[in-house]
């Protein structure tokens, strides 16, 4: 009987080697999802208790805010709206005609720029696709009964949202 040479035994590993790799490869794309779509959403603000609400109903939601400036828009119908801004810059708010009208949500770069992702940060339940999706912008037009919802990405990753509840 003959000694297995080096040559072989390398060879052997090397088969080996290759079969774990198609193996790894054919799992991750053919039995490995994208993301599992069941997955919970972190809820940054109930869209639904803010949006169209007056300043009293929105800082019992929020909490207190802080007058930032005074926004006009002709337009809309405003000469001088009141802009305020709640958690520390996080989530800033224009009153048109006494109700919260145009909302951002700021600071979002943990979150994927993704669907699901950005309607669950707003507690929005019905996956809807967007008008316009491209690598940057994400839009949806008349979602509900909210005029136009908007995410903007920077690297994948949320930058912003913008709501327009009413007007545009």
């Amino acid at each position: 009987m003959e000694k297995p040479t080096f040559k072989s035994k390398w060879a052997n590993w090397k088969l080996i080697a290759l079969v774990i790799i198609l193996v790894a490869v054919f799992i991750k794309f053919f039995l490995m999802g994208d993301g599992d779509e069941n997955a919970p959403v972190t809820v940054e603000m109930d869209l639904g208790k803010v949006a169209m609400r007056n300043e009293q109903e929105v800082e019992a939601v929020l909490g207190k805010g802080k007058l930032d400036s005074y926004y006009k828009d002709d337009k809309a119908g405003c000469e001088k709206c009141p802009k305020m801004v709640y958690k520390e810059g996080k989530i800033e708010i224009i009153f048109i005609n006494e109700i919260a009208d145009r909302i951002m949500i700021n600071n979002l770069s943990d979150f994927d720029f993704e669907d699901r992702v950005i309607l669950g940060l707003l507690d929005l339940k019905n996956n809807i696709k967007p008008v316009l999706d491209t690598d940057e912008v994400k839009r949806w037009d008349n979602y509900e009964k909210y005029s136009q919802i908007a995410a903007f990405s920077k690297i994948d990753k949320i930058e912003y949202i913008l709501i327009k509840c009413k007007t545009l």
